[in-house]
């Protein structure tokens, strides 16, 4: 592995699952815990229903929010709100997204930001 791919890699960030949606017992699941267990010094937390910092009502699939953080999980940026992740694939697409350092722009796919929900947060750590 070179140190550019190695850098990315190790951009702290905390990812917290909701644990109340459907796919959290499938490939969805294990899709983002192999992204997580790729980045050392990513973090994933499961978490009752996100609905005040998301808009998930009706929506089929994972949702989660991700923020990047320093390695004690200070908050360094913005929350992504996520989902629905309702294929192995959409889980596929975060993972990348993921691994390379979460990079502004297109990289992650617009239909896998979620909306913001009822209450706005602005660090989840």
């Amino acid at each position: 592995m070179t140190e550019s791919v190695r850098g990315l890699r190790a951009r702290p960030f905390t990812l917290v699952v909701c644990a109340s949606c459907e796919a959290t017992a499938g490939q969805v699941m294990d899709e983002l815990r192999r992204a997580v267990r790729d980045c050392p010094h990513g973090v994933m937390i499961s978490a009752g229903c996100l609905r005040e910092v998301l808009d998930c009502a009706g929506r089929r699939g994972l949702h989660a929010v991700v923020q990047p953080c320093t390695v004690d999980r200070r908050p360094t940026g913005a929350a992504v709100r996520l989902g629905p992740l309702a294929t192995e694939s959409d889980a596929a697409a975060v993972g990348a997204w993921l691994r390379d350092g979460m990079p502004d722009g297109g990289a992650l796919p617009r239909r896998l930001r979620a909306a913001a929900g009822r209450r706005h947060v602005a660090h989840l750590n």
